[in-house]
């Protein structure tokens, strides 16, 4: 096992990167609305997998996590080209990949099998890339699967996302939780919830933040 370490997490960064992350949201959408519960489990290392619709997506797994388990370690996998332009997120937790990199592959098995802890939380967003809101979701990579630890109890965690412009000046955010399952179920669970929440945002339309049934962030 190596004393390299793979990705760091900083609490006493995230304490000014928060407030940053909020008003970042806040100042670019009418609201974040959510519906379901993130079930996070101390015990287990908690996967969540979002869809990936905007450059909002990982601020808002963020407020949504930071409310679920405040003090839990958390990872958020993004491409390194990404990384290389926001650094500052290195220290919050996020770990670049460069798809197809051998030496990525390598990095992200070692820090499965050796730094996740119980009660960690992964970000992994399985498109791959930012996609269309109703894009074909058969387009799902399946490398969520590395992140299923040997020995500790791995739940996958599956949330929709969606931007919608509406009737305000600013586009509203949806955001639809699933309930957590094991790997080998998390593609099907992806794909149940992000179907689900395209069904009702067609069915409401213009009225779809009147009539969510779930509750509002910002």
């Amino acid at each position: 096992m190596s004393d390299r370490s793979t990705f760091t997490f900083s609490r006493s960064r995230m304490l000014w990167l928060d407030p940053f992350m909020r008003l970042y949201v806040r100042r670019r959408t009418h609201g974040v609305f959510v519906d379901g519960e993130l079930l996070y489990t101390p015990g287990a290392v908690n996967v969540l997998m979002p869809q990936h619709v905007s450059r909002l997506d990982g601020f808002i797994v963020r407020m949504i996590q930071r409310q679920a388990a405040p003090k839990a370690r958390l990872v958020t996998i993004m491409l390194d080209r990404q990384l290389k332009r926001y650094p500052v997120f290195k220290k919050a937790g996020a770990l670049g990949i460069s798809p197809g990199s051998t030496a990525s592959g390598r990095d992200i098995l070692r820090m499965v099998r050796n730094e996740l802890a119980p009660g960690d939380c992964v970000v992994i967003f399985p498109q791959g890339r930012i996609e269309a809101v109703d894009a074909d979701l058969t387009s799902i990579q399946h490398g969520y699967r590395s992140f299923e630890h040997q020995t500790i109890p791995t739940h996958f965690v599956p949330m929709a996302l969606s931007v919608e412009a509406l009737t305000h000046s600013k586009p509203s955010l949806f955001v639809r939780i699933g309930s957590p399952v094991p790997g080998e179920q998390a593609a099907e669970a992806f794909r149940d919830t992000v179907s689900s929440l395209r069904s009702f945002l067609r069915e409401h339309g213009e009225t779809a933040d009147a009539a969510w049934p779930g509750y509002r962030i910002r």
